[in-house]
C-alpha cells in the first residue's frame, strides 16, 4: 500500500508540473506505468507511422512509412506504403516478416513468443514495464509540436536490442516516438501519427499469406 500511495503521489505532482524529488528512475517508471493505465482498456488501436533505420557501419540511413494496427491480445501489423508491399503481420500463431523490397522471393515466419520482441511495441513496452526494464526519466522534448517525456528501458533479460527510447506526449499520455538501440549498433526509430482507438482494422490486415513461388523460412 505504501509503495501505492507514493507512486499515486509522484503521479500527481508530475501532473499539476511540481517539482519532486525523486529519482530519475522513479519517475520515468511512474510516466510508463501512467501511459500503460492510458492504453490497458483499449481493444484496438490503428496509427501511420514513419521508420528511420541508421545503420552506422554502412554510413546508411533509411526512412520508410506505412500504418500499424494492433487488436488485443496477440494481433499485430506493420503495412509499408513505402517501400510498397513490404509488411510485419503477427497473425496470433506465428510472427512473418516479408520484404519484397529487398528479398521478394523469400518470406520469414517465428513463433510469437520468438518473434514479437520489440516489434509489437504497445504489447512489448506498457504490459508490466516493471518486470522487464530498468526505466531512466531523461527529461522533457519538443516532438513534432507535442510537449513529450524522454525515458530510455534497458531489458533486465537479454533482448534483440540494448536499450529502447520512447517519448510519451504529456498530459495524454500517447507514445508518439520508440528508437531500438540493436546489438547491432543500428538505431530503429518510428514515430506515430494519426493515433485512433477502438476502430476496426481493415479486413485481412492481421492474416498474410506468402505469395506463389515465395520459400518460407523459420526461425
Amino acid at each position: 500500500m505504501r509503495a501505492r500511495g507514493r507512486h499515486a503521489a509522484m503521479a500527481v505532482a508530475l501532473m499539476a508540473g511540481t517539482a519532486w524529488p525523486v529519482a530519475a528512475q522513479d519517475r520515468g517508471m511512474v510516466l510508463l506505468q501512467e501511459a500503460a493505465a492510458r492504453y490497458a482498456p483499449v481493444s484496438t488501436l490503428c496509427a501511420n507511422f514513419v521508420q528511420q533505420l541508421a545503420v552506422p557501419l554502412l554510413g546508411d540511413e533509411r526512412t520508410a512509412r506505412g500504418r500499424l494496427c494492433q487488436a488485443r491480445p496477440n494481433l499485430f501489423a506493420m503495412r509499408f506504403t513505402d517501400p510498397a508491399g513490404d509488411v510485419l503481420v503477427v497473425d496470433g500463431e506465428s510472427v512473418w516478416y516479408y520484404l519484397p523490397s529487398s528479398d521478394s522471393l523469400q518470406a520469414f515466419r517465428a513463433p510469437v513468443e520468438r518473434g514479437t520482441r520489440g516489434s509489437d511495441f504497445h504489447r512489448e513496452f506498457l504490459q508490466d514495464p516493471e518486470l522487464k526494464y530498468t526505466v531512466t526519466y531523461e527529461g522533457a522534448e519538443s516532438l513534432a509540436g507535442a510537449n513529450t517525456h524522454r525515458l530510455r528501458l534497458v531489458p533486465k533479460a537479454r533482448a534483440s536490442y540494448r536499450a529502447a527510447v520512447l517519448w510519451i506526449e504529456q498530459g495524454t499520455s500517447l507514445l508518439r516516438q520508440i528508437r531500438l538501440e540493436e546489438e547491432n549498433g543500428n538505431r530503429r526509430t518510428i514515430t506515430l501519427s494519426g493515433i485512433v482507438f477502438d476502430v476496426d482494422p481493415p479486413r485481412g490486415w492481421f492474416v498474410f499469406t506468402p505469395p506463389a513461388g515465395v520459400l518460407v523460412m523459420s526461425r
